[in-house]
């Protein structure tokens, strides 16, 4: 096939077309690989790549299907979230990746697993490698090339505000079905930079507040893409200040912050801050270096997405923001809010404060176009999801006499504000939620509708001179029997 890879060509490193070896090395850049392949190894050797998430192994299967001459796949690297289990753990291969295959039919799916060798050498080093590659016996090709339909979200994008985007949940897994809705319905299609190549899905702005996660207890959602002991594996990477290969890592530039010569510990100079005064406004952690981010002096050149967080004590609480330049909203958002929970959670304890609301803003926040049928399928199948208590408190909307009175009260019953209008004025539910808007009692969309139902029927019924009650039918009164 002259065009190939088919898929995530710019991400990937292509040596012989025709050679019988591909090379996954996970989270290790493909580079640290590459670059010290022998030139024997590098003449069998057709494409290496990344493998981040268990996601990626569809692409490894359609890619190899492309081009079925790679009878071989050494699996290395470091592995951050167990994505090496999509290729060699079988009770994975037949369970996860069946479902992400579930458009493919069966027989083709048996052919790969059991004419494509996965070999693993994770923890081997580079001489092993090659040597593994050399001692390989050379087998003729799977069968005949095959592409497969895909399974690609099809959807019109939708008008919407350009930027600043607000959701808000108690719980990570709340938050993140409801950045996946607003995306796929409202997400614009931009490309990708060259080095990754294709399109995403992206909104400006978008403001995720997560305000009750225990992280001691983190609630996995079924409709995660990982679970428990992947999460626990992410956090040792986001958390050591060692850089590693790596291009970064987070936690190295949160607690090993290089200025010269010099080390800083960030995180511990914004705690000393805020226990010092607790309204420290520059307790803050920069990921950003200008020096090294801004121009590619230090190979492989990537830069942090995580680009600063800053805390601050509101009462017995400790508020935590988070700032990314860009952020990938389906494979790497719930991960990285979990982090970023963790570490505030931290904080707050060595100020013997408690963990308020966490705030992560994404600057640009995006879905891989390969992703987006999948986000879709998440939302659909959990709607049930969507329906939420208003922060700002209830509404009690009432008829007293011929005035129609609505009543905020917070969560414990306790009257906030209270509001009347003359029911027999013309338009007197407009002129009532017109008070509503002007004094910010509403914060929800869902909740406004249905406020603005309740005060619609109450206006009619003064004027008809039925009998209202709040999410009820009208009723005759006595007098118009």
């Amino acid at each position: 096939m002259k065009k190939w890879p088919v898929y995530f060509k710019e991400r990937l490193w292509v040596g012989n077309k025709d050679g019988d070896v591909g090379i996954a090395t996970l989270w290790t850049p493909k580079e640290n690989i590459v670059e010290n392949l022998s030139l024997e190894v590098k003449k069998r050797v057709t494409v290496v790549g990344q493998l981040y998430s268990l996601r990626g192994g569809e692409y490894v299967f359609r890619n190899i299907w492309a081009n079925p001459g790679i009878r071989y796949v050494i699996v290395t690297g470091t592995d951050l979230n167990h994505s090496s289990e999509i290729l060699l753990n079988l009770k994975t291969r037949n369970g996860k990746m069946k479902e992400i295959l579930d458009k493919i039919p069966g027989i083709y799916q048996k052919i790969f697993w059991g004419g494509v060798n996965m070999i693993d050498m994770r923890g081997k080093s580079i001489k092993d490698i090659n040597h593994k590659i050399i001692g390989l016996k050379k087998l003729g090709k799977l069968a005949k090339g095959k592409m497969f339909p895909e399974n690609r979200l099809q959807k019109n994008e939708f008008m919407s505000e350009s930027s600043v985007f607000r959701v808000e949940g108690e719980t990570i897994g709340e938050t993140w079905l409801q950045i996946l809705r607003l995306i796929t319905k409202f997400g614009r299609k931009i490309p990708r930079i060259h080095v990754y190549g294709g399109h995403e899905r992206m909104l400006l702005n978008v403001a995720a507040v997560i305000t009750g996660e225990n992280i001691k207890e983190p609630k996995i959602w079924p409709y995660f893409e990982f679970g428990k002991e992947e999460l626990k594996k992410y956090f040792i990477n986001f958390f050591t200040p060692k850089r590693g290969g790596e291009a970064y890592t987070y936690g190295e530039r949160l607690f090993a912050y290089e200025v010269g010569t010099e080390i800083i510990d960030q995180v511990n100079e914004m705690t000393k801050k805020m226990l010092n005064f607790n309204y420290n406004k520059g307790a803050l952690a920069v990921l950003w270096q200008p020096a090294i981010d801004n121009f590619p002096i230090r190979k492989p050149w990537r830069t942090p997405c995580l680009t600063l967080v800053q805390g601050m004590c509101l009462d017995n609480n400790f508020f935590l923001t988070a700032y990314f330049r860009s952020n990938d909203m389906f494979g790497a958002w719930p991960q990285n809010a979990f982090a970023l929970r963790k570490l505030q959670s931290e904080i707050a304890q060595k100020l013997g404060k408690k963990a308020g609301d966490l705030t992560i803003i994404s600057s640009c926040a995006f879905i891989d176009e390969t992703d987006l049928a999948v986000a879709e399928k998440k939302v659909v199948g959990n709607n049930q999801m969507f329906c939420k208590f208003e922060p700002r408190g209830s509404l009690l909307v009432e008829v007293k006499n011929e005035n129609i009175v609505v009543t905020q009260i917070d969560k414990v019953g306790k009257t906030l504000s209270e509001f009347e209008v003359n029911g027999n004025e013309p338009k007197a539910a407009e002129k009532m939620i017109d008070q509503l808007l002007r004094d910010d009692v509403i914060s929800r969309i869902d909740h406004a509708i249905d406020v603005g139902v309740q005060i619609g029927r109450a206006e009619e019924a003064v004027k008809l001179g039925l009998i209202f009650e709040q999410d009820k039918n009208l009723k005759s009164s006595n007098n118009n029997k």
